[in-house]
């Protein structure tokens, strides 16, 4: 018995010592999250082979995954867990561990796909500055973990590292545990998009030309340490690159752009710069079509670095920023054809987002009002919320645009104008990053400045058109309708602050109109029009108003007996 347990030992089947030989230099971290499995990666400065050991109590080794490649880049894929559990973990090699039980080491997997759970983001853009105003913005989360619950996924939304994205800068000001985010990388996944930063050591984008390689060839700091979903493993549709990809997560489905794959050269140029025919594709857009078009998960959410909307200082309608108008030109008409809900992005070093709008893809100056779905802030707390319709005439119609690139830096404080965006910030002290909270038709976003406040939020809910009313839509103008419900014929009653051109329409529940009325000028003031739909055109049963006033529309529900 005595020889058999020091075989055992020997094996590393009861391990015992910790290595004191090798160094962790980067790491550990954990990518691609799934129901049933997880990518852990680390550095060392000794080349060995890696084992991960896990299970459900700290310092478990009930369970491993041994890697037998010989190599200082370490990854170990774990399979075959249970989904929405949470599992401790260590690293080492096949001969000894690397340091003693660490309970900030587990990984908690995704919830099961086939029934709903609350999920939360967090997410943060151009942070890697390696400042006070980083840390601060950090441990302002930390705060908000500790008080109402952690993020289960990490959203980075490009300009991870300044100034160039080097090996050096990656590690002193990311990985790194006084400015950058080392111990919540131990528990905490995250999923990223690329900036001009990090691509100067990928693809330079201020070289001649802009990048001149082929996108398939780039390589670098960046893509080397991310892990991400490509083949479809997670959900979504394979992309076979990690400069682009999708996975799913929850109630969510979310889609991973790369806004620096701009170029002079035609062949390498995936984001359409300097191209302004609405029919260009690209290797990218194609599957962008394909990948939103293929998933059933009731969220969308797409990140990208460039901002397509900025109403600071003419940022976004600026020839000196071709990568921004680039998608805001051909990445939003694909995003909303196929109803995503939100768009993350960064690069302006402010914290803005838009109404709930859909259709705008020029500069500032071309937003028409028909454009903004609702023109509430969407704010819960005073009642005005941005609904999102599964059916019925403007299905699926809508996206909130989210810049939140202030997490390490900011601009000044100059003023916001821009008809899309709602509300921004920028000043000396403007710095914060953003959280998602999706839990079935509800998804809320809040913008946490580094002070511990909420200085935004806005509530999206999914519902049916039928179950919409006159207090779900943008009533900023008083719009009654009465008697309701009624025999077909009905009074609208409405009041305008200025002359405006007015319409009227009647719509079944599909969206079909039965019964319009011209379009006509009206004055300002209270005015009541008069409709009368005969009986023998139509049925029984619910119906919407819509009225329109200057191009915007808004609806009410009437029931005709």
């Amino acid at each position: 018995m005595k020889k058999l347990l020091l075989f055992l030992t020997a094996c590393c089947l009861l391990p015992t010592a910790y290595s004191t030989a090798q160094i962790i230099t980067r790491g550990p971290y954990l990518q691609s999250p799934g129901q049933t499995s997880i990518i852990i990666r680390w550095r060392t400065d000794v080349a060995s082979d890696s084992r991960v050991y896990y299970g459900s109590t700290l310092g478990s080794t009930a369970n491993v995954v041994d890697s037998t490649t010989v190599t200082t880049e370490h990854r170990v894929k774990i399979s075959g867990l249970s989904p929405s559990t949470m599992y401790f973990y260590n690293i080492g090699s096949t001969t000894a561990m690397l340091g003693e039980p660490d309970p900030l080491m587990y990984f908690t997997t995704a919830p099961d796909t086939l029934s709903s759970h609350p999920i939360r983001l967090w997410a943060i853009g151009d942070f890697g500055h390696g400042n006070q105003e980083q840390a601060d913005v950090r441990d302002s989360y930390e705060r908000f973990a500790e008080n109402e619950g952690a993020a289960n996924l990490w959203l980075w939304l490009g300009d991870n590292v300044y100034q160039d994205g080097t090996e050096e800068e990656y590690d002193t000001k990311v990985f790194d545990s006084i400015y950058g985010y080392k111990h919540l990388m131990k528990h905490l996944p995250f999923a990223s998009t690329s900036g001009n930063h990090d691509y100067n050591s990928i693809c330079p984008w201020e070289q001649p030309g802009f990048c001149s390689t082929h996108p398939d060839e780039h390589t670098g700091p960046y893509l080397n340490f991310i892990d991400p979903p490509t083949e479809g493993e997670l959900g979504g549709v394979p992309s076979h690159r990690k400069i682009f990809y999708s996975f799913d997560y929850g109630d969510a489905h979310f889609t991973v752009l790369n806004s620096e794959l701009g170029s002079l050269n035609s062949n390498y140029n995936w984001i359409g710069m300097l191209n302004s025919d609405t029919s260009f594709t690209s290797p990218m857009l194609e599957w962008l079509e394909a990948d939103l078009a293929a998933t059933t998960k009731k969220w969308k959410i797409v990140i990208w670095h460039q901002t397509p909307y900025s109403g600071q200082d003419g940022f976004t309608d600026s020839f000196t920023q071709p990568y921004c108008v680039a998608t805001r030109v051909h990445f939003n008409p694909i995003v909303e054809r196929y109803g995503v809900d939100l768009v993350l992005v960064g690069h302006d070093h402010n914290y803005q987002r838009t109404y709930l709008i859909n259709g705008h893809y020029g500069n500032s100056g071309s937003f028409q009002p028909s454009m903004m779905l609702n023109g509430t802030s969407g704010n819960p707390d005073l009642g005005e919320y941005y609904y999102k319709y599964i059916d019925g005439p403007i299905k699926d119609k809508g996206t909130v645009y989210v810049v939140e690139g202030n997490s390490s830096a900011s601009n000044d404080s100059s003023e916001f104008d821009h008809p899309a965006i709602y509300w921004g910030e920028a000043c000396e002290t403007c710095y914060g990053s953003f959280i998602v909270d999706i839990d079935g038709n509800r998804l809320d976003g809040r913008y946490l400045h580094y002070s511990d406040s909420i200085r935004d939020k806005f509530t999206i809910i999914k519902t049916d058109w039928a179950s919409a009313n006159v207090d779900e839509r943008n009533t900023s103008e008083v719009f009654k309708i009465y008697p309701n419900p009624n025999n077909g014929q009905f009074t609208v009653e409405y009041t305008l602050t200025e002359k405006s051109q007015v319409n009227i329409d009647v719509l079944d529940i599909s969206g079909r109109i039965v019964h319009a009325v011209a379009a006509a000028e009206r004055s300002a003031g209270k005015h009541n029009e008069a409709l009368n739909i005969s009986k023998d055109h139509i049925s029984a049963g619910t119906y919407f108003v819509k009225l329109g006033i200057n191009g915007v529309n808004r609806f009410s529900k009437i029931k005709i007996e």
